[in-house]
Parts: C-alpha cells; sequence; structure tokens
C-alpha cells in the first residue's frame, strides 16, 4: 500500500490511517480526522453498526465483529460526497484507498 504524507504550509502534518507511516517526532496528541465512511446499506444493520460503534468506539471485539458482516456496503468519501456499493467491506475499503491515494484528491 502506498502511504501519503502532507506537511502544511503551518506546520501541520497529515496522513491517512490511525498511526504517522513513518516515524515523525509529533507534538501532543495528533488531531484524528475522518475523511470517509463505511457503513451498511441496511438500515437496521447500519443503526446498530452505529450504536455499537458510538459505546465501543473503533476498537476492541465488538467493533472487530461488527467488520464481518455480510453486505451491502456502501462507502462514502465525505470532502467530495463520492459513494459507491459494495457487497462486501473490503471491496468498499480498496475503493476507498484508491481515492484516498489518487495524486488529485486533497484532503
Amino acid at each position: 500500500m502506498n502511504h501519503r504524507i502532507r506537511i502544511r504550509a503551518d506546520g501541520q502534518i497529515e496522513w491517512l490511517g490511525d498511526v504517522c507511516p513513518i516515524d515523525l517526532p509529533l507534538d501532543g496528541k495528533p488531531t484524528k480526522r475522518r475523511v470517509s465512511t463505511i457503513l451498511p446499506v441496511n438500515t437496521v444493520k447500519r443503526a446498530f453498526f452505529r450504536l455499537i460503534r458510538q459505546v465501543a468506539g473503533d476498537g476492541g471485539r465488538l467493533a472487530a465483529w461488527t467488520r464481518t458482516w455480510a453486505g451491502p456496503w456502501r462507502a462514502t468519501i465525505l470532502a467530495t460526497g463520492q459513494n459507491e456499493t459494495f457487497s462486501d467491506r473490503q471491496a468498499a475499503i480498496d475503493w476507498e484507498y484508491s481515492i484516498l491515494n489518487s495524486p488529485n484528491f486533497e484532503l
């Protein structure tokens, strides 16, 4: 997987993912900003997914369990509104990374 790191003129450093892909001396705690969502298309599953993630967060066993749910899944790039629907979650993740890592995409 390609990694993109951007250093802005004001010194802010941006990257995709939870952890910076290279070892940089970062002051304080980095600010995390969501750039996309991948949610179940089914209304009931989506409601339970959001509830579980609100209570349990993105890590842990409950969050891991939600990642195993059967599709379809809708991936949305929040900055552009682009979205696609996929039969499985991994295909949605692959599409998301292809958009976010394209040379023309701006965070």
